[in-house]
């Protein structure tokens, strides 16, 4: 049985190796998270490791630091949440302080606009995938399915920013508890703040 304080330091450095390659956004980290705290630790499922990530969506505020203090909570506590918050900060001051003092001098450089947009290409890889990820989470039930496709294509369709769009999705899942009975074969994920 690990300590909080053996968590709290895997915590810390599983945050901090994913984001250090998280050049554009912290969801192109998720995968490397998961790999540690679900495949290699066991602490989460699959299916509660990715329900963070939704919650973090849904917060107002950066959605790798929200991903951060809600994982390392529930794996470890407070010293969970604030070591992998560490983890998420430091890569990115320690590169915004390089970028700063580099950028001006070579921002014109067009190997450096390559680079650029050869990060953002794979970036926009990488996040579809997390989506693909996430959607094998859902339950394969009518009302998932509609959810996901109203949730893709309400606001590319209309006038519907992506605000409106989760509320909307979250009042119709509050509706579906109340007036369609649960799947059986689908186990609620929980979501509390108990440690393991």
């Amino acid at each position: 049985m690990e300590t909080t304080a053996q968590k709290s330091l895997f915590l810390f450095w599983t945050f901090f190796k994913s984001m250090m390659f998280a050049f554009t956004n912290g969801s192109v980290a998720l995968p490397a998270i998961e790999r540690g705290v679900v495949d290699k630790k066991h602490w989460l499922s699959h299916e509660e490791f990715w329900t963070y990530p939704v919650l973090g969506q849904t917060l107002p505020g950066v959605i790798s630091i929200h991903n951060a203090i809600l994982i390392g909570n529930r794996i470890a506590g407070p010293a969970g949440a604030f070591s992998a918050l560490m983890g998420v900060i430091l890569p990115a001051f320690v590169c915004m302080l390089g970028i700063a003092a580099l950028f001006q001098a070579y921002v014109d450089n067009p190997y450096i606009q390559g680079a650029i947009r050869g990060i953002r290409v794979v970036s926009v890889a990488i996040i579809l995938g997390n989506a693909v990820r996430l959607l094998q989470t859902v339950p394969k039930q009518a009302f998932s399915i509609v959810m996901v496709l109203a949730a893709v294509f309400v606001p590319l369709l209309t006038g519907f920013g992506a605000f409106q769009t989760i509320i909307a999705c979250g009042i119709a899942g509050i509706l579906s508890i109340l007036f369609m009975p649960a799947a059986p074969d689908h186990p609620q994920t929980s979501i509390n703040g108990d440690n393991d």
